[in-house]
């Protein structure tokens, strides 16, 4: 699959899901416009080096459906003791009541030199929001190998309104 297929796919389902936002939003009764949450994930689910992942994530609502959320984290690389990255990046989520799809950019980590050129490499997210948490499934692009690396993130959410069972 070359760059620009990658690109079109990610583009058409952003499209495709703010198209179908409106009819799907979440209930007005949550609508906070500011959530933190603090997440904990495992990068490269299928392959090697591996991370552990802590950091924030600020949810900046910018109406029912779109938000914008710049995220810092800390990547431990599991296979060398005592090895970090900070890995700063943002993301553009459209949310359909309890199911996020977005799409950001993250910094490129020194272990994806040979693998992504630039200094920023793309993302793909799919989350399920459950009460004040969210579930989240990564999907980063490195454009010169075409390799997909996959993560994993729990995020624990402080601040708006909690979300309850009946809020669907």
């Amino acid at each position: 699959m070359t760059r620009r297929s990658v690109a079109v796919l990610i583009v058409a389902g952003i499209v495709l899901a703010a198209a179908a936002a409106p009819g799907w939003a979440q209930p007005r009764r949550d609508r906070a416009p500011v959530r933190l949450y603090i997440d904990v994930g495992y990068m490269n689910l299928f392959a090697f080096p591996k991370w552990l992942n802590l950091g924030a994530e600020l949810e900046l609502r910018l109406g029912p459906v779109v938000s914008i959320n710049p995220e810092a984290a800390v990547w431990f690389r599991e296979t060398r003791a005592g090895h970090a990255e900070f890995v700063p990046g943002a993301t553009v989520n459209f949310r359909l009541k309890r199911f996020v799809i977005g799409g950001g950019v993250l910094r490129k980590v020194p272990a994806w030199a040979e693998n992504a050129s630039g200094a920023i490499v793309p993302k793909v997210q799919i989350g399920y929001l459950a009460g004040p948490t969210k579930l989240s499934l990564s999907m980063i692009y490195l454009n010169t190998t075409k390799d997909i690396v996959f993560g994993m993130t729990f995020g624990f959410g402080i601040g708006g309104r909690p979300r309850g069972p009946s809020e669907d």
